[in-house]
């Protein structure tokens, strides 16, 4: 047997049954598209009670997001709690009076205290060497779940996402 790649060529036909779009050269706006698959991943995830990498997924998502919001030409980084700080600074909708988006602040706050350097639920280990989320016994699938769906739809309402996707 020999092996044969799973991935195709930009320039060539694929008669595949349900391919998988991995290129972002052909999406109406990349990082919606992106910020979406890790939404429908995170949610699959903690749906599906496999924990670690939903935390992964879900962390993802908020810098994702938080990084759509602040727009392109920026240097972003990947700590959560500097880019929500760039976004207040900025006097962002989402740090406005009012509803419910405050929620989203704190769930992603919360996920940055728990991994601030974001490797987290990436590795079995922290860059240190230490067990990842060691600090984390465990996650409400019913509150993560909500939280997530919260901090997309807030982000899809922003954004304008092509990627039609309905939290819930």
């Amino acid at each position: 047997m020999t092996y044969e790649s799973p991935f195709g060529a930009m320039d060539v036909e694929h008669e595949w049954p349900a391919a998988l779009c991995l290129s972002r050269t052909h999406c109406a706006d990349a990082s919606e598209e992106t910020i979406g698959e890790f939404y429908q991943g995170a949610v699959a995830l903690i749906t599906a009670g496999i924990a670690q990498p939903a935390f992964f997924l879900a962390r993802q998502l908020a810098e994702l997001s938080l990084k759509a919001l602040l727009g392109p030409g920026q240097k972003h980084g990947h700590d959560l709690g500097k880019l929500l700080n760039r976004l207040e600074e900025k006097g962002d909708d989402l740090f406005a009076a009012g509803g419910d988006r405050y929620l989203i602040v704190d769930f992603i706050r919360d996920l940055h205290r728990r991994d601030p350097k974001g490797d987290q639920g990436r590795y079995p280990t922290t860059s240190d060497g230490a067990p990842a989320l060691a600090a984390v016994c465990c996650a409400n699938p019913v509150l993560f779940r909500r939280y997530v769906d919260d901090l997309f739809g807030y982000v899809q309402g922003r954004i304008g996402t092509s990627v039609k996707v309905t939290p819930g």
